[in-house]
């Protein structure tokens, strides 16, 4: 089967690029549109419906989030591409969203094509991308989205009560219920190293600090929702030092 693509970026030469390295995979999929500006991509995404399109965030008369509900309303998936910045690469991580970085490397294109046929083959519905426009409009993670069931549930980080480590998993206990996902707790660590609430206390805990009812430096852990939770001896200090 092929698939239709759009690509919506307003630099020639990123155009270009993508273009060159899209060459590669023509078996699998057919560009349908170029667009450079806002208007112009909605333009096109009425007329052609690709099944998914390449977006960049900063466009000309406004950004990606201006095309993202009329991307909804054709049914086209998307693939976020941004030039590196170390925060934004937190943001989509948050969002779980695809995204490529600038410059693309070609391997990391094949694998987001791959993903995003298999999305489109077992229909799963687009993500609600909001999660990730509020991440990207702040400097501090405000929203994490997880997998839940055969869809996707986000999650306000205030209402995290803590990460536990599961082995290869992490279970994110909320004010609300409690998440097993299959992500390994530096995952989440790397995701809220700038996060000035949410901090790693031991090996196999990561917490909310406004949650804290409790702390002992003698027992050295802390009570969350009456559980107990260890803080290890390298940590104390620094953990004992913020909670003071």
């Amino acid at each position: 089967m092929m698939y239709t693509i759009g690509i919506i970026e307003d630099e020639y030469f990123a155009q270009r690029v993508l273009i060159n390295l899209l060459e590669k995979h023509k078996s699998l999929i057919q560009i349908a549109h170029i667009s450079s500006t806002v208007e112009e991509a909605k333009k096109d995404i009425a007329t052609y419906t690709p099944d998914f399109v390449f977006l960049d965030i900063e466009l000309p008369g406004g950004n990606g989030f201006d095309i993202i509900d009329c991307l909804k309303k054709h049914k086209s998936k998307i693939i976020f591409t941004t030039a590196y910045e170390k925060f934004a690469v937190k943001a989509f991580e948050a969002s779980a969203v695809d995204y490529l970085l600038k410059p693309i490397l070609p391997e990391r294109l094949l694998v987001a094509i791959e993903r995003m046929i298999q999305q489109i083959k077992t229909e799963k519905e687009a993500l609600n991308y909001e999660g990730l426009k509020s991440n990207l409009a702040t400097n501090e993670v405000q929203t994490i989205t997880i997998k839940y069931k055969d869809s996707y549930k986000i999650l306000n980080v205030s209402d995290i009560l803590y990460f536990k480590a599961e082995g290869a998993y992490t279970h994110i206990q909320t004010t609300e219920a409690s998440y097993l996902q299959s992500h390994k707790l530096n995952f989440y660590e790397g995701i809220f190293q700038q996060h000035a609430s949410i901090i790693r206390v031991h090996r196999s805990w990561m917490i909310h600090r406004k949650h804290i009812s409790t702390f002992s430096k003698s027992k050295r852990s802390v009570t969350i929702a009456n559980q107990e939770i260890p803080i290890s001896k390298t940590n104390s200090k620094a953990v004992f030092d913020l909670l003071a």
